[in-house]
């Protein structure tokens, strides 16, 4: 994957993603072991319209989220996408995400593209620890699943609906009674999901036998995978300004690490100290409506992706971040007092710009 540097857009060349495996270990004397076939329950896909009212203190947990690394930015290019709704009511600070300027020229060919085919977010796989260092997992598939080896090689079928207890022994991996390479996909069929510890998760699964213990990468859609985080970062109760802030500080956040991942087997962790991440459990009918609302969007500044920080009130933001960051309680009463999306990042992240993600073809 590279970036192909424009002055009005950020475009993202996408490749195979490679798997960090870069020498395999040599596969131990493996133990059969006795098949552990039982019932998964069942996927809940229904998203409830009408959760409790959020609160101060029940809207997210008191711990700080999006924790800072080394730098604050990727190297990119910014595009002029942003909201231009006026103000409803006196803005705080530098209240709206600037606006870059294009010429007249470059305005009219980016309206006439637009009306020949409507914006979609370009497809980038994010990788995410879901599990780590655990001697065994539950793992099955809501649809029939291929478990494939690191080449591609088809080693097993898992039935729908059937769980299978997952363990290491040395470098080994035992699914049931398979014995299988130390690292294996876990890939449903269209439309299914993979059931991994006690969740459902979009995507696809990488199963690792690492340090004797097991490693479950989840490599999930950029987007698909934010309907988890904005659900299970706010209340999915919340305004929806305050929902779609969110949404792109998430979606900014992510993508800095997907330059500048935690490991060389994932970008991100799946707890607050990444940004806290559900699978399945995460979504809301909520959550989906400000992913989608912002496809693409992120937040840039000086021609690089902000790495967007945030947690849960203003003074956990001030004493992780030294007061760098979005509060999502102060979001929140941004949004009810009639803030758009715009103008809540721009009170947080003061000279940022919104851009949004093109795919070159």
């Amino acid at each position: 994957m590279k970036f192909i540097f424009n002055k009005n857009k950020i475009i993202i060349r996408l490749g195979l993603l490679s798997i960090p495996l870069l020498s395999t270990p040599l596969l131990l004397p493996l133990v059969w072991a006795e098949p552990l076939p039982f019932s998964l329950p069942s996927v809940n896909l229904s998203v409830a319209t009408s959760p409790k009212q959020p609160s101060e203190d029940t809207a997210t947990a008191q711990q700080s989220h999006a924790q800072p690394s080394n730098s604050n930015k990727v190297v990119a290019s910014p595009s002029a996408k942003t909201d231009n709704s006026k103000p409803t009511s006196q803005t705080p600070q530098k209240t709206q995400v600037k606006q870059q300027k294009q010429p007249a020229a470059t305005k009219a060919r980016a309206s006439k593209s637009k009306a020949k085919q409507q914006y979609t977010a370009p497809a980038i796989e994010i990788r995410v620890a879901i599990a780590k260092d655990t001697p065994e997992l539950v793992i099955g598939s809501s649809n029939s699943a291929q478990i494939l080896d690191t080449s591609g090689k088809v080693l097993q079928t898992v039935p729908s609906t059937q769980a299978f207890q997952a363990q290491t022994q040395g470098s080994a991996l035992l699914v049931g009674n398979w014995q299988l390479p130390p690292a294996i996909w876990i890939r449903p069929t269209k439309g299914g999901y993979v059931y991994v510890g006690d969740r459902w998760y979009r995507g696809r699964v990488l199963l690792v036998s690492k340090d004797s213990k097991l490693l479950a990468v989840n490599y999930v859609d950029l987007e698909q995978y934010l309907y988890s985080v904005v659900g299970s970062e706010m209340h999915p109760t919340a305004p929806t300004e305050a929902l779609k802030a969110q949404a792109i500080a998430a979606r900014s956040y992510a993508l800095v690490h997907l330059f500048r991942p935690a490991s060389a087997w994932y970008n991100l962790g799946d707890n607050q100290r990444w940004q806290v991440y559900k699978g399945l459990e995460g979504e809301w009918n909520t959550s989906h409506q400000a992913v989608n609302s912002t496809a693409g969007q992120i937040l840039s500044s000086q021609g690089g992706v902000v790495e967007s920080l945030y947690a849960a009130s203003d003074e956990i933001v001030l004493n992780a971040h030294g007061g760098a960051g979005m509060s999502q309680q102060g979001a929140y009463k941004l949004a009810a007092q009639g803030y758009n999306y715009g103008q809540i990042l721009g009170a947080y992240y003061p000279g940022a710009e919104l851009t949004r993600l093109e795919l070159k073809r």
